[in-house]
């Protein structure tokens, strides 16, 4: 609920959150664990319909309620229409002259533990049957499957989400770097976590990323390593990967983060900014022609991110089985074969279709449509 309200707000709509206790506009019958209301859940279950405590508590409901939806189109309530924890509240939002969204999580008719409130007649009636006027959501297609087993309505499905940024602890200010690299909407995110030195074979990445463009046309590449400090031909091959970009027009797919340090400024990628790209990246790519370690192989082992890279004795060392190897003198097909193969993967494969279906951007579309849904 805290989610819906935050990414409601964020798209402009003017929200407000009623609940029995915590950071809302509060009700205090609302409240499951407001006394008469628990009192009137457990006569419930034991099959005692106490209709005059049931009766007070709606029309008190009612009247609580009204002034805090009397400037609003619209009433969301989440989880209240199917379960038993408040039927007075069940009953109450569906006579408040707006609106009802019912969003789904679960159902009592359908679940072992609440059978003891499968029972005839009023009250309990409310768990099985569809309030006139109300639309369904459903959180999954299994519960819209039991919305129309039970109530007999076809509910819509809007799926609960994942806030990725702050579950991968992924600070502002990456985000920030993140969005400045116009990388925030990659699907996927190649990192190459390394410095900008001819021996790094980045004209490989770019390369490759050419290719796979073709297949995920919101791919992009980030490099994170600075300038190489120690020749000045990291200046001409930097000029020379330049030109390739642009030759091969992905000058908005493959960024360089040392591009955004400002003029004599540090470089924009400390270690704790580091980390947290390992940890959003689907893939790490290390198209080096030599290593005498390999660390990046081991920080992308520690994030579980799959790496690919070139067959290289030390990295096989370093990284044990599971590297997504290509030839060491392999070019940029068989770098982009490495990178598609990793992209399959099991946990790759698994990790895209969350931040593509769940990822809390990807649902707020389909929640302001059963909110416009609704109104229409």
């Amino acid at each position: 609920m805290a989610e819906h309200a935050r990414l409601l707000s964020g798209a402009g709509h003017d929200v407000r959150v009623i609940a029995g206790r915590g950071e809302a506009a509060l009700v205090p019958e609302a409240d499951s664990r407001h006394p008469e209301v628990e009192a009137l859940y457990r006569a419930l279950g034991r099959g005692e319909a106490d209709a005059r405590a049931f009766e007070d508590l709606r029309v008190r409901l009612v009247g609580a309620l009204r002034p805090l939806v009397a400037d609003r189109e619209l009433v969301i309530a989440h989880n209240v229409l199917t379960m038993p924890f408040n039927l007075p509240l069940a009953a109450a939002v569906g006579q408040l002259g707006r609106p009802v969204v019912a969003w789904t999580h679960d159902l009592a008719w359908v679940n072992g533990r609440y059978a003891a409130y499968r029972r005839p007649g009023p009250p309990y009636d409310l768990l099985c049957s569809a309030q006139p006027g109300v639309t369904y959501v459903a959180i999954s297609e299994v519960r819209r499957r039991q919305v129309r087993e039970v109530l007999g309505v076809d509910a819509k499905v809007v799926p609960d989400g994942l806030d990725l940024e702050r579950f991968l602890g992924i600070a502002p200010a990456t985000q920030r770097l993140l969005a400045a690299a116009g990388l925030a909407a990659a699907d996927p995110l190649v990192l190459v976590p390394l410095r900008v030195t001819r021996r790094k074979r980045l004209e490989l990445a770019i390369e490759a990323a050419g290719r796979l463009r073709q297949h995920h046309p919101d791919l992009q590449v980030a490099v994170s390593g600075p300038l190489g400090p120690h020749s000045d031909d990291n200046r001409r091959y930097w000029s020379e990967l330049l030109e390739l970009r642009a030759r091969l027009r992905l000058d908005g797919v493959v960024r360089f983060l040392h591009e955004l340090a400002p003029e004599g400024g540090p470089h924009p990628v400390g270690d704790a900014v580091m980390a947290e790209l390992f940890r959003v990246a689907d893939v790490v790519l290390l198209p080096s022609e030599s290593e005498g370690f390999g660390l990046p192989v081991l920080e992308a082992a520690a994030v579980r991110a799959p790496v690919v890279c070139a067959d290289l004795d030390v990295l096989r060392e370093v990284g044990g089985p599971g590297l997504h190897l290509f030839p060491a003198a392999g070019g940029a097909a068989e770098v982009a074969a490495a990178v598609q193969e990793a992209l399959s993967s099991p946990a790759a494969a698994g990790r895209r279709r969350v931040a593509s279906t769940y990822a809390w951007d990807r649902i707020l579309p389909r929640l302001e449509a059963v909110v416009e849904s609704a109104l229409a």
